[in-house]
């Protein structure tokens, strides 16, 4: 989590971030759309903007918060669990809580025996920080996204499966009408015209 949170300076590790997270935190069909949209050209080699720095700042907020959880999650079952709606498994399930948010959801606000639900202060403040973080190392890197998606496309272009060579039509022979006589089909399909000069005459 370190090496996510260190930002545009671990280039591989949030490349990762980048290709894994940012598509959850802004919905992947907006993220696609932002990324067919984005320029590549030397005068904007160092503007070519993916996501706001809110985005970003939430996708590493939301990463951060349960980061541990899964981790002990994936500990525990070694590879990434099947939900299950209502399922009270206990080899999918985590004693480690969020580090910034309560689960459930707050029916009544006036009710005292229900807990507060959603964000604390503290991740609020968190996000902050974030926000903070992410506007400088924007500066300090500004080229990052360029690169990401310069490097993004030459994947998609190796990974294309090369095209077939196209193969020449086949063509069917036909006649105009049945006859086992090749002389015959010679006579009936092909008719020469041979031009004659004009006659004058006022004969028919």
């Amino acid at each position: 989590m370190d090496d996510f949170l260190a930002g545009r300076r671990y280039v591989k590790t949030y490349t990762v971030f980048f290709d894994t997270f940012m598509p959850c935190a802004t919905k992947k069909s907006t993220w696609i759309a932002q990324i067919a949209k984005a320029g590549i050209t030397k005068q904007d080699k160092n503007r070519v903007r993916l996501c706001t720095v809110s985005d970003e700042a939430f996708a590493l907020l939301l990463l951060e918060n349960s980061f541990d959880r899964w981790l002990d999650l994936h500990t525990q079952v070694r590879k990434l669990p099947k939900q299950h709606r209502g399922s009270k498994d206990k080899g999918f399930q985590s004693k480690i809580p969020p580090r910034y948010t309560s689960g459930g959801i707050k029916y009544e606000t006036t009710d005292p025996k229900q807990s507060y639900k959603g964000w604390s202060d503290r991740g609020r403040r968190r996000f902050n920080e974030l926000f903070d973080h992410v506007k400088q190392d924007r500066q300090d890197h500004p080229s990052f996204e360029t690169n990401w998606l310069e490097s993004r496309i030459e994947k998609q272009e190796g990974n294309k499966a090369p095209k077939k060579a196209k193969q020449p039509a086949v063509t069917t022979r036909s006649e105009l009408f049945d006859s086992e006589d090749e002389a015959d089909v010679q006579s009936t399909t092909v008719v020469s015209y041979k031009e004659t000069p004009a006659d004058d005459s006022d004969t028919d």
